[in-house]
Parts: C-alpha cells; structure tokens; sequence
C-alpha cells in the first residue's frame, strides 16, 4: 500500500463528488475531509490492504478498482467492496483487531480515516460520515438476511 501525495485537490474533489457514501456532504464538507483528514492510498492488483488479525483501526473508503474481502484461514470469499462502499468498520468503531482480510481485485485507491481523525472533525462532518457506515452496515445485513433465506 503506497500513500499517494501528489494528487491535486480538485482530482480529489472530482473523484469523491461521484461516489454515493459522500451525496450528503457539502463541497467545503468534502474539501475539509480530504485536506485535513483523510489520507489517499494506493493498492496495487493483489495487494493486501490489511490482515485478518491486523492491529491497523482505519476505515477505508473505496474511491476506485475494487477490494475483495475473505477469512484468511478458509481463503473463504466474503465479498467484492468496490468506489464508494468502506471496509473495516468494526475495528475502526470497536478498537480491535481485524476479523478479515482484504486484498486489492485491482489496482485501488482508497480513502483512510483515523479513529482519531474522526473525533477531531467537525460535528457536522462526523455525524454524516457516521450515518454513511450505519446505512452500509444495514444495507449489509439486509444482504446477509437475504443470502441466509435463499441459501439456508
């Protein structure tokens, strides 16, 4: 995973207005996350962004290419994450370890918030940011119900 330190603002700016997890953000809201906030990271095709048991509590916003996400003991496929859906909410909420593992599909750059960072953004920005994880993480369980009804 490369930190990416070169890239203009307003190619930030562009890339991040497409993606869903930001509609409800404001331009100065976007502009504040990324200026102040977030970090940008490339992942290059096979790539690991972190490891099942990884100590690392950043969540991660897919900005392109495409995350897939696996238990590292079984290899056992969990799912694609792909622009604008995040990964890694449970160690960036609850302070623990990773409870899977995600590796680039392709060539991805991802955005990287700190738990720390979170608490020093203005509310505004941390209350959306907030509801954006909550309306994934329900959005996922409804997909698991669903999987769980046709499959079980």
């Amino acid at each position: 995973m490369k930190l990416i330190e070169h890239i203009p603002l307003f190619k930030q700016m562009e890339i991040i207005n497409r993606l869903h997890f930001f509609k409800e953000f404001t331009l100065s809201e976007r502009q504040v996350l990324l200026e102040s906030f977030g970090l940008l990271y490339l992942v290059s095709q096979h790539q690991f962004l972190f490891k099942q048991y990884d100590n690392d509590k950043r969540l991660y916003i897919v900005l392109s290419g495409a995350l897939l996400v696996f238990k590292h003991n079984h290899l056992l496929e969990l799912g694609t994450i792909e622009p604008g859906e995040f990964i890694g909410e449970g160690a960036f909420i609850s302070n623990r370890e990773r409870s899977t593992s995600a590796r680039a599909k392709t060539d991805s750059i991802v955005l990287a918030i700190t738990p720390e960072a979170l608490t020093r953004l203005p509310n505004v920005i941390r209350e959306k940011i907030k509801d954006r994880i909550i309306e994934g993480m329900s959005l996922r369980i409804a997909k698991l119900s669903e999987h769980i009804e046709t499959h079980g």
